[in-house]
């Protein structure tokens, strides 16, 4: 049982071989095999391209040979035929080295001692049943679909609020708080308790909530937390790289040239004291790549003698190799098949970077998955939420394109609901052709410090001035236009659950 392997898993494996003193490199592939089997691999996950290292059954499992193939039947529930089992050996071993570098990297903080000690315990133990002593896991496993009704608990003694039931609209929830107030804690409780519930997130976590900061021992405790119980994974740009290429190219060159303008309009919109001329020219550019990518872009740009603000953007992506090129990146389902923490923190005060690139991707997911999901008895089916922090960095410029509206209003039907999260109760405003109110168009707000509003800016935000003074760590929650007040949940006490 021969096994072809990934690039991406032979980089794995060598960069983490010589840091734990294991005895051969095949040790730590079997490793991230039976970590694979006791926490098992995502149905619709596709193994990378096999374009590493050949690896035989001798080398990899000695006499365990047998004990693995008994294992890779009782996954699949049933006697796999040959070619099944080592098809099935692919997925577990290439899904098992994802585990393993997300558990150096991001878990353990490339620590010796902890990885083994993780390794270990992840491999005793499955996902349904984790020892007691263990952070907690979601009680459902992250779905492709989730058709039963989802509900949240945003204060800790009201009613909680549905998603995606009976009578509810879009899904849109937008949250506010002033540093200090509790919010993050809220956005990470709210995430876990979805996660909870089988649904995936993506989080666009501007600010670097999660990162690691080893010296911080309760943010680590947080961080850690979380992402085990969400099963999520964690991003940190520059660093790593987003496994996607947000750019195509359609089989109908009239389609395509309307991408071409669509996308170019997303860098018009994002990208201070950009021209028509220079517009016109990223469509130019785009129009003649035969293999969309930022690479290829930026190469079609220079032949048309592009310089200014648009070439350094598109030189700034490849710089910091933000996205993949079209031969390497990954079908965006596979890179969907579980939760994500993309953090963009590294970035600095590079808001045009930042707001570009998650106007990117979600442009990517609003043109490739927009497929209509039927209710079924009034129950909305869900994919996963889109999650955006810091929403006032893309806000401002919204008005110009009304790529969040869009997604606002249409993204529930097609399995993605979009929420905000900003500093200011009164940020969810815009202004342009396609303005949009957020705060007035969400089925439910949650703003913990409202308090610093006008009357009117009350009024406007929340349906009604605010009855009384908000005591500290509470919230004041809008739903279908009742308005209550109350304890705001908090992910280090209530744990999302």
């Amino acid at each position: 049982m021969a096994l072809n392997t990934s690039k991406e898993a032979d980089e794995t494996i060598e960069s983490i071989h010589p840091r734990v003193g294991a005895e051969t490199k095949a040790v730590l592939g079997r490793s991230a095999i039976c970590l694979a089997l006791a926490e098992g691999v995502p149905s619709d996950f596709k193994a990378p391209a096999a374009l590493g290292k050949s690896l035989s059954s001798d080398a990899l499992f000695g006499e365990l040979e047998p004990v693995i193939r008994a294992a890779l039947n009782f996954r699949a529930g049933k006697t796999l035929s040959e070619a099944q089992q080592t098809h099935e050996l692919r997925r577990h071993f290439e899904w098992g080295c994802q585990l393993m570098r997300r558990i150096w990297e991001d878990e353990v903080g490339r620590d010796q001692g902890k990885f083994i000690v993780e390794l270990l315990r992840r491999s005793k133990i499955s996902g349904e049943a984790r020892s007691p002593g263990a952070a907690p896991t979601s009680a459902v496993k992250s779905k492709a679909v989730v058709e039963t009704e989802v509900k949240l608990k945003l204060l800790t003694d009201a009613e909680p609020w549905s998603l995606n039931g009976p009578g509810t609209n879009n899904g849109l929830l937008v949250v506010s708080g002033a540093p200090g107030s509790g919010k993050s804690q809220l956005a990470l409780d709210i995430l876990a308790q979805l996660s909870g519930q089988g649904v995936r997130f993506v989080f666009f976590d501007l600010k670097g909530e999660l990162e690691d900061e080893p010296n911080n021992e309760r943010q680590q405790a947080t961080r850690k937390k979380f992402l085990s119980q969400t099963n999520a994974s964690y991003v940190r740009l520059i660093r790593d790289e987003l496994p996607i290429n947000p750019l195509w190219r359609d089989s109908s060159e009239t389609i395509n040239n309307q991408s071409a303008y669509e996308i170019a309009s997303l860098f018009s919109a994002f990208v201070p004291q950009l021209g028509a001329k220079q517009v016109g020219q990223l469509v130019e550019a785009y129009q003649a790549m035969e293999r969309p990518d930022f690479t290829n872009w930026l190469v079609e740009l220079e032949k048309l003698g592009g310089t200014g603000v648009h070439r350094e953007t598109l030189k700034r992506i490849c710089d910091v190799n933000l996205f993949a090129t079209a031969e390497t990146a990954v079908p965006l389902e596979q890179w969907l098949a579980r939760s994500l923490v993309i953090d963009f923190k590294q970035f600095g005060n590079d808001d045009v970077t930042k707001s570009l690139a998650v106007a990117l991707i979600l442009n990517l997911l609003m043109k490739r998955l927009n497929t209509q999901l039927s209710p079924k008895d009034g129950v909305q089916p869900l994919k996963m939420v889109l999650f955006v922090d810091e929403a006032h960095l893309l806000l401002p410029k919204e008005g110009k394109i009304g790529l969040l509206g869009s997604l606002a209003r249409q993204g529930r039907s097609w399995g993605f609901p979009v929420w905000l999260a900003s500093q200011d109760a009164d940020a969810f405003e815009t202004s342009g052709d396609k303005a949009v109110d957020f705060a007035e168009l969400a089925e439910c707000g949650i703003h913990l410090t409202p308090q610093t509003l006008s009357p009117a800016g009350q009024k406007r935000v929340l349906g009604e001035t605010l009855p009384r003074a908000l005591k500290k760590g509470e919230a004041a929650v809008k739903i279908a236009g009742t308005l209550s007040l109350g304890k705001a949940r908090q992910y280090h006490r209530d744990g999302g659950i």
